[in-house]
């Protein structure tokens, strides 16, 4: 969150120094966004074979898109599309491992701006959706003597997620905005392996990013 926050001072310096953007407010109506950011995994549990582990992930990126809605008082709807990718890397911090992760989700997110007769307005909000958990790329040990138990596979749960941060109004029409994530799923993720009897179970799903996105407003009244 240390990006997030650092972000934000940038974002109302600037707004102090360009001409005009204290001004700027965005329009009530629709809007399109879409955003890029970078994702981090953090220690997440799960159960191979009858034993309990925790698994380790390497920092990965994730993007997003999709279409809102500005209502009156500060409130927001959207529909998202967000797609992340990570690593495997270790098992219990000490085994190796190789494979990558994907998660596809489709989320509906209520947010809340709040004004401050300011082009800055910080934000807050949450969704609710679909995740799509695939592992792939041959997701083993990756020092388990040949043949290895590969996991790969796809799972979907429903998912859940929490926002906040800030934006920017360029313009009544573009605003930029940075913000956190936190989002996971409800009820764990299972994966079969390629060895009959052996398996990944009760995959806690659960990651941390920070958005940088831009919005268009299609106008109306501000």
């Amino acid at each position: 969150m240390h990006k997030s926050r650092m972000m934000a001072g940038l974002l109302a310096a600037a707004a102090l120094l360009v001409p005009g953007a204290a001004n700027a407010q965005s329009a009530l109506g629709p809007y399109l966004f879409a955003g890029l950011g970078l994702d981090h995994m953090p220690d997440r549990n799960l159960v191979i074979n009858g034993a309990s582990r925790s698994s380790q992930w390497k920092p990965g990126y994730g993007l997003l898109a999709g279409v809102g809605y500005k209502w009156f008082f500060g409130l927001r709807t959207e529909a998202e599309y967000s797609g992340r990718v990570s690593w495997v890397k270790t098992f219990n911090q000490v085994a190796p491992w190789a494979g990558t992760a994907w998660d596809n989700s489709v989320m509906v997110n209520g947010l809340y701006d709040f004004e401050l007769n300011s082009p800055v307005t910080p934000f807050i909000g949450g969704g609710i959706g679909l995740n799509q958990i695939q592992w792939g790329n041959n997701f083993r040990a990756s020092t388990q003597a040949p043949p290895p138990t590969i996991y790969d596979g796809e799972s979907i749960r429903p998912g859940w997620q929490g926002i906040a941060g800030v934006s920017w109004a360029v313009t009544p029409q573009i605003a930029l905005a940075v913000d956190g994530r936190i989002k996971g799923s409800f009820g764990h993720f299972n994966f079969t392996g390629s060895v009959p009897g052996k398996s990944i179970n009760q995959f806690n799903y659960e990651t941390r990013s920070v958005f940088i996105s831009v919005r268009y407003f299609f106008g109306g009244q501000t």
